[in-house]
Formats: C-alpha cells, sequence, structure tokens
C-alpha cells in the first residue's frame, strides 16, 4: 500500500481544520439564532461537537470568534445587483418586490445576531467598525438597485436620497414595524413597501422637477 503524499496530508489537515473553525462559526450563529446573545464557549464548543480545548485553539480571543461570525454573517447576506429586466424605471414596481422580498428575509433573519451586538455595541470597538462597514455596503447595494431613479437626481439630491432610503430599509426600521405592536413579517413586509414607495414617488417627482427646468 502506498503512503500518503506528505501534500495530501497537509491538505487534508487544512481541511479538517476549515471544517471545525467553520462548525464553531456556525455553532455560534445557531445558538444566536435561538435566543442566545452571548453563547459561552463551553456552549460554542458543545454545540459544534468539539472539546473546549479545540474551540480555543481555533479562537484563542473571544473577539477572534465575534469576527468570524460578522464575516460568515456578511457572507450570507450578500445581494446580487438586480437582473438587467428589472434594472430600468420602467420596471421599478417588479423590481422594488423583488429588492424588499430579498431585503426583508435577510433583516429577519439577521434579528436575534442585531440584537446581539447591540446589547454589546456600545462597548466593543469591533462591532462599532462592523456596523459603520455593514451599511456603507450596504449603502452600495441600494445605489445599484435603485440606480435608475437616483441618476435622476441631482449629485446633492442624489447623495441626501440614497442615505434615507438605505436607512428606511436598515434593521432598525424592520425591528420597528414588527415590534410593539407586534406585527407578523407580511404586515411589515407591507408597511415598509409602503414607506419605500413614497420615499421613491417623491424622488421621481423632485426629477421631474428638475427635468423641467
Amino acid at each position: 500500500m502506498s503512503e500518503t503524499a506528505p501534500e495530501e496530508r497537509i491538505d487534508g489537515r487544512r481541511q479538517r481544520t476549515q471544517v471545525t473553525r467553520a462548525n464553531i462559526v456556525n455553532a455560534a450563529i445557531a445558538l444566536q439564532n435561538e435566543g442566545n446573545m452571548r453563547p459561552s464557549m463551553q456552549q460554542i464548543a458543545e454545540r459544534a461537537g468539539v472539546s473546549l480545548r479545540t474551540a480555543f485553539q481555533h479562537f484563542p480571543e473571544k473577539h477572534q470568534l465575534t469576527h468570524a461570525v460578522l464575516d460568515e454573517l456578511t457572507r450570507l447576506n450578500r445581494v446580487d445587483p438586480p437582473p438587467a429586466e428589472l434594472a430600468t424605471h420602467s420596471a421599478l414596481d417588479a423590481r422594488m418586490k423583488t429588492f424588499l422580498e430579498i431585503r426583508c428575509r435577510q433583516l429577519e433573519g439577521l434579528t436575534p445576531h442585531r440584537r446581539a451586538a447591540n446589547s454589546m455595541i456600545a462597548t466593543s470597538k469591533l462591532l462599532q467598525e462592523h456596523r459603520i462597514k455593514v451599511r456603507q455596503r450596504y449603502r452600495n447595494v441600494v445605489e445599484t438597485w435603485f440606480a435608475a431613479e437616483l441618476d435622476a437626481l441631482s449629485d446633492a439630491s442624489r447623495k441626501k436620497w440614497l442615505i434615507a432610503i438605505s436607512t428606511l430599509v436598515d434593521w432598525e426600521m424592520w425591528q420597528s414595524l414588527r415590534t410593539y405592536p407586534n406585527r407578523s413579517i407580511s404586515e411589515a413586509r407591507d408597511l415598509l413597501a409602503l414607506l419605500l414607495e413614497a420615499a421613491l414617488k417623491q424622488m421621481e417627482d423632485e426629477a421631474k422637477s428638475r427635468s423641467r427646468r
């Protein structure tokens, strides 16, 4: 029987390391999804099926695991640009519907993690910096999805409306619509659609006024 080549052994160890690391990160996310906003490393290790020692070998400091969880959540909540057939202004209604379906699903999925982050963000520079990056990244998403409407505005107005719409579809607004009083996902989505439609209508009126000058 031939021996396994050193390169294969190294690749095998690397793959096992990546799998174990991913299992630990996914365990932390799963616990937060279940309402455990600040799971201990022992709880995370048990959910991942590894020893506490192994968990600490991969993430010696808690902030390293927090960083890995944030990176994974960012990856999971990536948004592709709209398909070409929806990118024109004439397809705004269909584009807005598709956008809201994606965004509301993401916002609902992010709720346990955003609540956990909000309970720690005041004292965590890592979370503060990540929140700024996430908001800028999602502003870029909004800019791509509503480029047809934003591009019809002046530069100053475009900047203002980009911030306004990005804030409108941020998690804080979703949380406000979903709670106190409690509303279903569909009810909250309908209200968000109403607000977004009103904002886009005002943008359109502003663009038409500009074109007549």
